[in-house]
């Protein structure tokens, strides 16, 4: 056997690998298309409401701790007047401690 002969075989053998190759790399360009169209519905469906609901969030997120700080010192305020007046409020009427 000399070496053409040999190159012939062994492309014979090699020829179903081959095409089984090129249908895998055919297949793949379909699952890199459909991947590329996800990517840009996520890009310009998805993305755009959720950054909006994160800054929404993130932004109620700050109120909630300043309006936090503004009704502990209101409490604190209101709770020197009774002291000083010896009022006794109602415990409905009271400001809940949350720790």
């Amino acid at each position: 056997m000399n070496n053409v002969d040999f190159k012939k075989l062994l492309g014979e053998a090699i020829k179903p690998l081959s095409d089984a190759q090129e249908e895998f790399r055919k297949d793949l360009s379909g699952v890199k298309e459909d991947q590329a169209d996800l990517r840009k519905i996520i890009e310009e469906s998805v993305l755009p409401p959720l950054i909006y609901i994160e800054t929404t969030v993130k932004s109620y997120s700050d109120r909630y701790v300043t309006n936090e700080d503004h009704i502990g010192r209101l409490d604190k305020r209101l709770h020197t007047v009774e002291d000083n007046l010896e009022i006794s409020p109602p415990q409905d009427l009271t400001i809940p401690v949350f720790d």
